[in-house]
C-alpha cells in the first residue's frame, strides 16, 4: 500500500507540473507574466548616478536573451524630470547580435568587438520601451515596456 501511495503521489506531482509547463510556454493568448515597469530610483539620485558614472546598463528587464537589456541616459543640461532617452544595449547598425556592456575599468560602454560607444550609436528603445517619470513630492524615473498584444485572427463573413 505504501508504495503504491508513493507511485501516485510521484504521478500527481509530475502531472501537475507538466500542466504548469504547458500553461506557461504556450502564449497563444499573449499572456505576459511579470510586471511591464521597472522602478529605477528617485529621478534626482538616478542623474547623478548618470553623471558620476555614465549610462546605466539594464541587463534582461525583458526576457532572458540579453536582446532587450536597456540602456538608460540623461541629458546633464536637463532638469531632472526631463531629458531622459532609453536605448536597447545593442548598435543601431548591428543588431541585438552585438549586445553592449560596461567596461569595469572605464566605466564606458563597449560593444562585443571591444570598441567604446556611445548612446548615440545604440538603437532607440522606442516604442517597445520608454521612460516615465512620476512626478510627486520626489519624482520616481521608471522603464516601461509596452504591452504585447494578444495576436488574434479575424475571421470575415460575407454579407448578402
Amino acid at each position: 500500500m505504501p508504495v503504491v501511495a508513493g507511485l501516485v503521489f510521484f504521478a500527481l506531482l509530475f502531472g501537475v507540473t507538466w500542466l504548469i509547463a504547458v500553461a506557461l510556454s504556450g502564449d497563444e493568448e499573449g499572456i505576459r507574466i511579470g510586471d511591464k515597469e521597472f522602478t529605477v530610483g528617485r529621478a534626482d539620485l538616478t542623474a547623478q548616478r548618470i553623471v558620476e558614472n555614465g549610462p546605466l546598463l539594464f541587463a534582461d528587464l525583458k526576457g532572458t536573451s540579453g536582446a532587450r537589456a536597456v540602456v538608460l541616459d540623461h541629458d546633464q543640461t536637463a532638469l531632472d524630470v526631463e531629458g531622459w532617452s532609453l536605448y536597447f544595449a545593442y548598435r543601431a547598425d548591428r543588431g541585438p547580435s552585438c549586445l553592449v556592456e560596461v567596461d569595469t575599468e572605464t566605466e564606458q560602454l563597449k560593444d562585443c568587438d571591444g570598441t567604446v560607444v556611445t548612446v548615440a550609436d545604440l538603437e532607440p528603445a522606442a516604442p517597445d520601451a520608454a521612460v516615465v517619470v512620476e512626478l510627486g513630492n520626489r519624482p520616481v524615473v521608471k522603464i516601461r515596456f509596452t504591452a504585447a498584444q494578444p495576436t488574434t485572427t479575424t475571421a470575415t463573413t460575407p454579407t448578402t
